[in-house]
């Protein structure tokens, strides 16, 4: 095989593949995410060479901001091309800030670009000639531009002698370009008409000449650059009111002042260039986003940022003095930028100062959120790692194999004949539970999620059997907890604080281990609700705790009264079976640790966080009445908890809602269950009526939906009949009502706030609506 890339040269697709082709040969990967590209070849001539695929990098939006500033005004949500976490959201928090005390205003103040071409001369004298030669031919070299652009205009000509060297610093103006093919072509025209006119002038003619002698900072961080301008130089400043800060960003503006002096004194032992937080950070993902010069975003990157009081608010200021930007040509021009460009407003001529003010907008905003999180504590809790004292062999995709799969499934459908034969990818599912998601956060590096897979076996002679079925990866307990760390440290410190006391003795420790139990069960009430279960791997030496479980099929609909019943029936079985053997499931080992409802009482600076957090975030959905309640039903929890523990109690599912139910034949099957516990059973009632009734369900219809649990209770055994029978069945669905109120529900509102739910707003709304009918009934 030759070294040579073939095809060099051509913009073509079969050249495309046929250098990808030759890439796989020579490195023995299949580069399958290279096969297909957005991308023409033939519209890249001038953009790359030897094209052979590209790369997705995934863009969200940040904001929006209001911008009150030259050419950038009104609301504007920003495209920001990255694969950091956090970023999106910390610009959207800042955003959220400035934007609430009136906007940002910002400024361009000046656009530029530089090339330094360096003179060689036989001695000092004659460089010295050479630079007031130079001065006087300013009219004859602005001639030498407009022969190569009508569109740069060259501003200065700044002349630096080092001995017999001269470095000529010509600067340039290149309207809606960011110019750096531009004035190259400019300076490499005029240094030809000077070999020209020179070459008989022995008292000035340079000896030697480089187009570029590396004093105009090109792609480089420069002190130049900052006090001279290469770029655009634009500011941004915004003026933080007392109430955004503490509502927003969750500190006050003393504490950012102090931490912006301490900073500040921190960068200039460093000898920083510049002082910034992490603007970097918005200049490239801007930059990717819209097809801007990427190797120009340390220089661009570089910022003065600043933070003083003024009276009871807080003055933002940035100033961005090398943004090498622009709105035309290079990768302004491919497909998916310019769209990102139009979208901004800022595609074509006319674009660059608009753009400009809008990267500087972001940055400040950007800014701002990180130092408040630095503050807070906030930036530690969102970019945290679970320690381990040993490297893990995670889980992988390409795992899934048939390797892995075969001892899985011959002990799962107890058969040691059991010979996989192939597995395969199948078509995907959409959306895995929240759960994994919140353990992605914690832990990004292993398999998670669903996995859709079609599975081939045999067992001894017989033909062929296909399965489709899905894979599902947990994280550990503690990585879930993690990952809502990670989310509540954007609640502010309050939040933070609570749960880094609380949360790691809620309902989600151990959540990884209890799922696979409950697939383990041989009880007929549980197997006959769960979805098929083909085998489970549980390894904790790899962090792997998979289900491998049957692709259900979406057989749903409306819920309908009779639907709600029958899923009432349903779960009914396995409440009926374990009540008042709630020790015995206990001391069974396999719930591992299960928060007792005295917790309730010991978190409530947890509970109450969040309710505070809720109201102050979500007014509409939780306003003054309603975290009235809430914080009433929490200051009481030293009283109805011990009502609800003496209550007989059972295994609940404990995220009995839609979104873990299906239809299997038109028959209830149910899933997810990882934070199964002891409760009463009237805490998954609660749960399914708050998710499928709605704000006008009256007290007959909830009445009759306790009645049908009750009565399906009732039938699974004499003792199960018994137990019903001397208990206020209504009592306790009214204490499970307090009870997922003032933690499921406060949870759902915090996450909300920084992902939104969609179903979270009906369900709250009839979740008060159902203690209102509670309270009504009893004349509380």
């Amino acid at each position: 095989m030759t070294d040579a890339i073939p095809g060099r040269g051509q913009y073509t697709e079969a050249a495309r593949r046929q250098r990808l082709n030759w890439l796989r040969e020579r490195s023995g990967t299949a580069l399958a995410s290279l096969e297909s590209t957005g991308l023409s070849a033939k519209n890249l001539v001038g953009n790359v060479e030897n094209f052979v695929g590209s790369v997705e990098v995934p863009v969200g939006l940040a904001g929006p901001l209001l911008f009150v500033g030259d050419t950038a005004q009104g609301n504007i949500v920003a495209p920001f091309a990255t694969s950091e976490g956090a970023l999106v959201a910390s610009a959207s928090r800042g955003a959220r800030a400035v934007s609430a005390s009136g906007g940002v205003t910002t400024k361009v103040l000046s656009q530029r670009m530089t090339r330094a071409p360096m003179f060689e001369f036989s001695d000092i004298a004659t460089a010295g000639r050479f630079t007031a030669w130079l001065h006087e031919q300013r009219g004859r070299l602005e001639e030498q531009v407009g022969q190569v652009s009508r569109y740069t205009r060259l501003v200065d000509i700044d002349p630096y002698q080092i001995g017999r060297y001269l470095h000529v610093r010509l600067v340039f103006e290149t309207a809606d370009a960011a110019g750096q093919n531009m004035t190259t072509a400019a300076t490499w025209q005029i240094c030809r008409w000077l070999t020209d006119v020179l070459a008989v002038e022995e008292d000035l003619r340079p000896r030697d000449m480089l187009l570029e002698g590396n004093l105009s900072g090109d792609k480089k961080v420069t002190a130049g650059s900052i006090l001279a301008g290469r770029g655009t130089r634009v500011t941004a400043e915004a003026r933080l009111s007392r109430d955004a800060v503490a509502s927003v960003l969750k500190t006050t503006p003393e504490a950012m002042v102090k931490c912006y002096t301490a900073t500040l004194l921190g960068a200039q032992q460093a000898g920083m260039t510049g002082y910034g937080v992490n603007a970097a950070n918005v200049v490239a993902a801007l930059f990717v986003a819209t097809g801007q010069d990427v190797a120009c975003v340390h220089e661009s990157g570089v910022s003065l940022f600043s933070l003083e009081m003024d009276g009871d608010d807080l003055i933002a200021t940035i100033l961005l003095p090398n943004l090498v930007v622009g709105t035309v040509g290079g990768g302004t021009a491919l497909p998916h930028q310019r769209d990102l460009l139009t979208t901004l407003g800022c595609a074509g001529a006319g674009g660059v100062r608009r753009f400009a003010e809008i990267v500087a907008g972001f940055a400040l905003a950007l800014d701002v959120s990180t130092m408040a999180a630095v503050v807070s504590g906030q930036f530690a809790d969102a970019h945290q790692r679970l320690g381990r004292a040993r490297r893990v062999d995670w889980l992988q995709t390409g795992d899934l194999n048939a390797a892995l799969l075969q001892p899985v499934l011959a002990q799962g459908l107890d058969d040691p004949r059991l010979h996989v034969t192939k597995v395969s990818p199948a078509p995907p599912l959409y959306g895995d539970g929240i759960s994994s998601e919140l353990g992605a956060r914690g832990e990004r590096r292993k398999l998670t999620g669903l996995h859709p897979l079609k599975v081939t076996w045999t067992l001894g002679d017989e033909s062929p059997t296909t399965v489709d079925m899905v894979a599902k990866a947990k994280p550990r307990g503690e990585e879930v907890i993690a990952g809502i760390a990670m989310l509540v440290s954007l609640c502010g410190p309050d939040v933070a604080r609570a749960w880094s006391r609380w949360g790691t003795d809620t309902e989600f420790t151990d959540a990884h281990h209890r799922e696979l139990a409950v697939y383990r069960r041989p009880e007929d009430v549980l197997t006959n609700l769960l979805p098929r279960c083909y085998g489970v791997l549980e390894d904790d030496e790899r962090e792997a705790y998979v289900v491998l479980m049957e692709r259900l099929r979406d057989e749903g609909g409306p819920w309908t009264p009779a639907r709600v019943d029958e899923t009432l029936c349903a779960i009914a079985q396995v409440h009926g079976h374990w009540l008042g053997r709630d020790q015995e499931l206990l001391d069974e080992g396999w719930l591992h640790r299960v928060p007792e409802p005295e917790h309730l009482a010991k978190a409530r600076e947890l509970w109450e966080a969040l309710v505070h957090h809720a109201a102050a975030e979500l007014p509409a959905m939780v306003d003054a009445s309603r975290e009235d309640v809430l914080l009433g039903i929490i200051e009481d929890t030293g009283y109805w908890t011990q009502e609800l523990q003496a209550l007989p109690r059972t295994l609940v599912h404990n995220d009995f809602n839609p979104r873990n139910i299906a239809l299997r034949d038109g028959r209830p099957v149910v899933y997810d269950w990882e934070l199964a516990a002891v409760d009463v059973p009237q805490r998954d009632v609660v749960e399914l009526l708050a998710f499928c009734l709605g704000p006008q369900t009256t007290t007959a219809e909830v009445d009759r939906f306790l009645a049908v649990h009750a009565q399906a209770v009732s039938a699974v055994s004499p003792k199960a009949a018994a137990l019903v029978a001397d208990c206020d069945w209504r009592r306790g669905y009214q204490l499970a009502l307090r009870k997922f109120m003032t933690t499921r529900l406060a949870l759902y509102a915090a996450g909300h706030s920084q992902r939104e739910f969609d179903f979270l707003p009906r369900v709250v709304d009839t979740t008060f609506h159902l203690w209102s009918l509670e309270q009504s009934r009893d004349g509380e």
